[in-house]
């Protein structure tokens, strides 16, 4: 009796060896470490056509402040990427695709951020105007509150719809269309289901 059992021992260790090798192969590969550094973050294109602005008052000057989700939204591409399972030759068209995309939007970029500079300095020199004013007793604190409210609306509306800025705005969105249509075409059908879940957090 005590042979017969170390025999069905012997026989079931294969066995269970195997079956332990199948439940490790069929694991989900890890998250690849690639692809992590700021070269793969997308600009949120809803952060940079229509900045929030911060609200002015006597002690505070107006700046452009970031939303909350405006770094999720950059990581978004970084995730995707590194959940599809590229192998090297994906991995070094998508590399090369980046890299285009940046240099694409890179004078764009330059030039909205500078105009936003811009427009912010000048919404700043009025709204030193407006205090000098109600310090030199010309205008009454209300006064003051009511011209910096209005300021801000106005230099809202100019940061989102100058021409300048509207035509640097389509420019950026056709390299992100070129960018996302590139990495597609590299794609196996599995890898597109899973990227098609994360593209329309692209926006």
């Amino acid at each position: 009796m005590m042979k017969m059992r170390q025999m069905c021992c012997m026989l079931a260790l294969p066995v269970f060896l195997s079956f332990s090798a199948c439940q490790q192969e069929e694991a989900p590969m890890p998250a690849t470490t690639e692809f992590a550094t700021a070269d793969y973050q997308l600009v949120d294109l809803t952060e940079l056509e229509a900045p929030e602005v911060s609200l002015g008052s006597e002690a505070t000057a107006f700046t452009c402040t970031p939303r909350e989700t405006s770094k999720e939204k950059m990581e978004t591409l970084k995730r995707a990427l590194q959940h599809l399972g590229l192998d090297e030759n994906q991995k070094t068209a998508v590399k090369g695709f980046v890299q285009q995309h940046n240099a694409c939007i890179a004078p764009s970029i330059d030039r909205i951020h500078s105009l936003h500079h811009d427009l912010l300095r000048k919404a700043n020199a009025a709204r030193e105007e407006y205090i000098i004013a109600y310090k030199a007793g010309k205008i009454t604190k209300p006064q003051l509150e009511e011209n910096l409210a209005k300021l801000r609306a106005s230099l809202k509306a100019e940061l989102e719809k100058h021409e300048v800025k509207q035509r640097q705005m389509r420019l950026v969105r056709k390299c992100r269309q070129e960018l996302l249509q590139k990495i597609e075409a590299v794609l196996n059908q599995n890898q597109l289901l899973k990227w098609n879940n994360w593209k329309s957090r692209l926006s």
